[in-house]
């Protein structure tokens, strides 16, 4: 049985360092895609997952069933405008935690039919209340039908 777990671990390191090595190959001559953060949305308590959730939406019906608009006051108040017929969102989303957490977008990459979203976490103090933060990015649908392949890389 030892030998059992021993060979698992083993093999499931294997697969981490191999797709980090993987991404950091397809990086190396990625072209940057321009993109929109989106902003001024919450996750809906009723869509929140148990563990990280990393999702590319292609359609508006799926972003409201996760996502709520949060309009405030002031010159950028208003949420992102997102036009499903032409564009779609890759979005990253934490569990409810008590730690100050930040998510945001760092760059989103191009490799042939690779897309590389690469985003940073930071982790704060812990609250006297829970949230549930998220990071989501707005891009063009491609001019073609090709199917890409997402990946998705924490800084």
């Amino acid at each position: 049985m030892k030998r059992f777990v021993r060979l698992m671990v083993a093999l499931l390191v294997a697969c981490v360092v191999s797709s980090c090595s993987i991404t950091r190959e397809l990086e190396q001559n990625a072209s940057p895609i321009a993109f929109t953060e989106v902003n001024n949305y919450f996750v809906k308590n009723n869509s929140v997952p148990q563990k990280l959730l990393r999702k590319v939406i292609n359609t508006e019906s799926e972003f409201r069933a996760i996502f709520g608009e949060a309009a405030v006051m002031g010159s950028n108040g208003q949420p992102t405008p997102i036009n499903f017929k032409r564009q779609f969102v890759l979005a990253v989303v934490s569990p409810v935690t008590d730690i100050d957490t930040q998510m945001y977008p760092l760059s989103v990459l191009q490799n042939g039919n690779a897309i590389i979203f690469n985003y940073k976490v930071d982790k704060g103090s812990k609250m006297s209340y829970s949230i549930c933060p998220f990071t989501a990015v707005v891009l063009d649908r491609p001019s073609t039908n090709s199917s890409y392949e997402i990946y998705w890389n924490e800084r």
